[in-house]
């Protein structure tokens, strides 16, 4: 089969003296003429004392890579050429290489490719006795330009070594190359593990040895250098490419399928079939290879490989949707190729269902658009939901160890990146079951820099309320320079796009710097109101400067009606004091001052409420802003709660209120509103309130300002949308003007003016602006929405 063209193996050493070698590095070769020579310098440059053997393996070249190989050969004693009679791949190249082998450890080099030069220096100091595979990190580089086009191409080290490396891999969430791993020779003999014939060889040779092996280990060095190179494996596309793949799911599925861990890998492996047929449809799209064959055969030879698959595998098809409802890119994918095959949809209609689904991925407003700076940590986001009976959000990217640190903007959008895989490839058990992931075209996180940045980055609180905690008030001082983070906003000008700035807390005006750093943020950013969330104990003057200049507006949370629930609920003595700061920060700007009231068990009575509501009134804060919220620890607003709601919003606005809104906590919890939600809710009202606290239906249509979430949720939980339909969706973006949500078109702010239908604010934050905007468009008051929509 084989004809030897060199001489018997040789280490290290002038031309004749003989070393054992310690690494056989194994180089399959076909038509390489242009690169051979390239790949051997790089392996002969080696620095360091390794001993090493290189074995060229010419898969019976059409062209003079043997000539080329030889040449070298002959300068060199541990370097060995061996030609095949006949062409037989890659997978069959490797394995002759294998057996001629003399190294301790066997490593696979691709003709096109090159390595460090510290490549076998580093797999020497890495290898450990028990150690049967080692895997390592690579680059990528342009084969034309040499450009770096990936400073390191591996996210899954940590996962080959790991326990469940098996799942993993047929998942897609381990490198299946062989050229970015090192083998014990004897682990291969030993095992039988060789490759098959037929492309993509080293995918099912890769998942052999990782279940075989004893011990693997990893070795987070570039050590290795890829070259993009067009016309290439990976750059084409036909039959042949696609039987390859299936070939390999087909050999895993033989190697575990009468074993014990067969049950545990079957869900994974049907993973594994999803994932390599959705990768290869979207590859069918136009730019996405160099090469590419019919795309209705390889359509077909794909569904063909598929049934195939998933009966040997014992799966049934339609596949069931998962429990929290999220597919991946390619699940959906995959669905829409099968349903499409089976409708015997043209090639070109699947192609066009494909470009639609390519550019899109999960992701959500914060991930791509917000940074939250939380008490020694930094977070991704700020919501929280219930999943499975579990409350989880407010997602960590780092920080969170007790020790203070500091980080860029360039930090968090790495960051922001890793965890948008995660969740793509539904392996983020923080992000899983949560409501905000819209599967969109998102572009990357932070793409088009900050648009949502908070501040919450201590927990120095005078205050020690009963629904907080010591995230909020434990005393904990700033772990990072907050103002060196905002100097590395300003120097990457990832400020230009910002939307909402927002002071939380702890409480904000309680640290030292608050003032200082007010100020900086201002400075050049004038057009965003920065949202401060205090509770007014303090009195900043740099805050009402801001407020009157209406560069901010803050948000105080009073949640009583008298001084003795306040101390109760708040801990905190001075009630009168926090009132006397409103009417100063009020005199500043009401329209820019919010003041909230957070439902719980202990301040819902009707007395309380009409308490607290009178209290408006005799302070003049009637013209100011108010939000009715609810305990962010509870996982649904109770019947009592929402009748609690209901009698505030009716007791605020007949007494004057500018403007009241439900914000997006309470509306999370709310359920579905049924005619019997409100029917029980008309039961436990007081019968004057009957007549005036709900918004009547408007058949002829209404308009809702605003496309977020808060829009969206209210549309899809409330009956009043059940009863009213929305003639049109306003948003002031002109990137968002004409396009349609849920078939209903989104128009530019100036279309209210031409019509009087009841304006809805369908937002939470920004609703005092959307109030203010209508206002300076010179639409009246009166057409927006004031009662209580459920």
């Amino acid at each position: 089969m084989m004809q030897l063209m060199d001489a018997p193996m040789a280490g290290f050493g002038g031309r004749g003296q003989i070393v054992q070698a310690s690494f056989s590095v194994i180089v399959p070769a076909y038509n390489a003429s242009n690169v051979i020579g390239r790949c051997l310098q790089s392996l002969l440059n080696q620095q360091g004392q390794a001993a090493f053997e290189i074995i060229v393996i010419d898969d019976c070249s059409a062209d003079d890579t043997i000539a080329k190989a030889e040449e070298i050969a002959h300068g060199h004693n541990n370097v060995s050429v061996v030609r095949l009679d006949s062409n037989g791949g890659p997978g069959i190249a490797r394995n002759a290489g294998v057996l001629r082998a003399k190294g301790e450890w066997i490593c696979f080099v691709d003709a096109d490719d090159v390595v460090e030069n510290n490549f076998l220096e580093m797999l020497q100091a890495s290898v450990e006795d028990l150690t049967d595979i080692l895997a390592f990190n690579s680059s990528l580089y342009d084969a034309e330009t040499g450009n770096s086009l990936k400073a390191s191409i591996r996210e899954d080290l940590a996962r080959v070594a790991g326990a469940d490396r098996l799942a993993d891999y047929l998942q897609d969430r381990v490198d299946r190359s062989v050229i970015f791993h090192l083998f014990r020779r004897r682990f291969l003999l030993d095992n039988n593990i060789m490759f098959r014939g037929g492309l993509h060889e080293d995918v099912d040779y890769m998942f052999h040895a990782l279940m075989r092996a004893r011990s693997v280990k990893s070795l987070d060095k570039q050590i290795y250098r890829k070259l993009d190179t067009q016309g290439s494996i990976v750059n084409s596309l036909s039959t042949r490419h696609v039987d390859g793949f299936f070939d390999a799911l087909d050999a895993m599925h033989a190697l575990v399928a009468d074993t014990p861990m067969w049950p545990d890998l079957k869900n994974p492996f049907l993973t594994g079939i999803i994932n390599v047929t959705a990768s290869r449809l979207l590859r069918l799209l136009p730019g996405k290879v160099v090469k590419l064959e019919d795309a209705g055969k390889i359509l077909s030879t794909l569904h063909g490989r598929v049934v195939r698959s998933m009966k040997l595998a014992e799966i049934a098809y339609p596949l069931p949707v998962p429990p929290s409802g999220f597919r991946t890119k390619y699940r959906i994918t995959f669905d829409a190729f099968m349903n499409g095959m089976e409708k015997g949809d043209t090639t070109e209609d699947m192609l066009k269902v494909f470009a639609e689904i390519a550019p899109k991925l999960w992701s959500c407003y914060d991930l791509h658009h917000s940074i939250l700076l939380g008490p020694g940590e930094v977070r991704t986001c700020c919501k929280r939901f219930t999943y499975e009976g579990v409350l989880k959000g407010d997602v960590v990217l780092f920080g969170g160890n007790g020790k203070d640190f500091e980080f860029t903007y360039s930090d968090i959008k790495q960051a922001k990146d890793a965890l948008f895989l995660e969740i793509n490839r539904d392996n983020s058990d923080e992000c899983r079951g949560c409501p905000f992931l819209k599967f969109e075209d998102w572009g990357r996180p932070l793409n088009q820099g900050v648009k949502y940045l908070s501040f919450e980055h201590h927990s120095l609180c005078n205050m020690r309320c009963t629904y907080c905690s010591e995230t909020y008030f434990g005393g904990k001082k700033p772990a990072y320079d907050a103002g060196a983070f905002i100097d590395t906003l300003k120097d990457a000008k990832a400020l230009e796009n910002m939307e909402y700035i927002v002071w939380g807390g702890g409480e904000p005006t309680v640290e030292p710097r608050f003032d200082e750093l007010l100020s900086k943020l201002a400075e050049g950013i004038s057009n965003v109101k920065q949202r401060v969330i205090t509770n007014a104990t303090m009195y900043s003057q740099t805050l009402a400067d801001l407020l009157r200049k209406d560069q901010a507006h803050i948000v105080t949370s009073i949640d009583a009606g008298n001084s003795k629930s306040f101390n109760e609920i708040r801990k905190y003595k001075h009630f009168e004091r926090v009132f006397e700061n409103l009417r100063r920060y009020a005199a500043c700007s009401s329209r820019n001052v919010v003041i909230k009231y957070i439902l719980l068990p202990e301040n819902s009575s009707s007395d309380e409420l009409r308490q607290y509501a009178d209290l408006i009134v005799e302070n003049g804060l009637t013209d100011c802003n108010f939000q009715i919220s609810c305990d962010f620890k509870t996982d649904r607003v109770t019947d009592d709660q929402l009748v609690a709601i209901v009698e505030l919003h009716h007791l605020l606005r007949v007494r004057g209120a500018r403007l009241i809104f439900l914000d997006d906590l309470v509306w999370q919890r709310i359920l579905t509103v049924t005619p019997d939600t409100l029917e029980l809710l008309k039961s436990k009202l007081e019968p004057s309130m009957l007549e005036t606290a709900f918004e009547p239906a408007y058949p002829g249509g209404v308009v809702v300002w605003g496309i977020g979430g808060q829009a969206q949720i209210i549309r899809r939980k409330s009956q009043f949308f059940k009863t009213s339909k929305i003639a049109y969706f306003i948003d002031p973006r002109p990137e968002m003007i004409g396009q349609r949500l849920g078939g209903i078109e989104v128009r530019t702010p100036h279309s209210a003016l031409s019509d009087d239908l009841p304006i809805m604010i369908g937002a939470v934050q920004s609703a005092p602006e959307i109030y203010d905007q209508i206002e300076a468009l010179g639409i009246s008051p009166q057409r927006i929405l004031q009662k209580v929509i459920l």
